[in-house]
């Protein structure tokens, strides 16, 4: 990526950066070309805003591109074993422009006459854990028998929280079999 820089003292006299440049400091530093998904608002920026739909998180550099949420991951596999299920897949097909993509199971218990599908309790085991995994495998045990169960795999990253709109998924439905 190229960044072009304008430096205020070649052109004699100090001036405001332009539309599509900012500097966060005052001084002599050169105006630096807003980042990709950012822009400015006025002459004299001190930072790039986001455009829609792209974050940046607190501690991302203000010279760093925009990003945005993960997509779905990809093809989720399920293998049951009487009341336990491993869950793998394949990495969202776009990261958001991020390299701290993580996933999180949702679990939920369909059918028992209740109709429609619940959030499984608190007895269901997930190894290594149920959110912010970082591999693209879980192993889900203490199921109960004959129940079918859906699980939605989440794909998140670092600006997923400021995005209004939830996760992107991919999900997989079972039924368990004898305890």
């Amino acid at each position: 990526m190229m960044i072009r820089q304008l430096n205020s003292s070649s052109l004699g006299k100090r001036v405001a950066c332009p539309s599509g440049f900012f500097k966060p400091t005052q001084g002599d530093e050169a105006c630096m070309q807003c980042p990709i998904n950012s822009r400015t608002t006025s002459e004299g920026a001190i930072n790039c805003v986001c455009r829609n739909g792209y974050y940046r998180t607190d501690s991302d550099p203000l010279q760093m591109p925009c990003t945005t949420v993960p997509s779905a991951p990809q093809a989720v596999i399920s293998s049951v074993n009487e009341t336990s299920v491993m869950l793998e897949w394949m990495p969202p097909r776009d990261s958001g422009g991020r390299e701290d993509v993580v996933y999180n199971i949702i679990c939920k218990s369909c059918g028992g006459g209740r109709g429609g599908c619940t959030r499984c309790g608190d007895n269901v085991k997930f190894l290594p854990r149920q959110l912010g995994l970082t591999e693209s495998r879980v192993y889900i045990s203490d199921l109960l028998a004959h129940t079918q169960y859906t699980f939605e795999v989440q794909a998140v990253n670092g600006v997923s929280d400021q995005s209004p709109y939830s996760p992107q998924y991919a999900s997989v439905n079972i039924t368990t079999n004898q305890a």
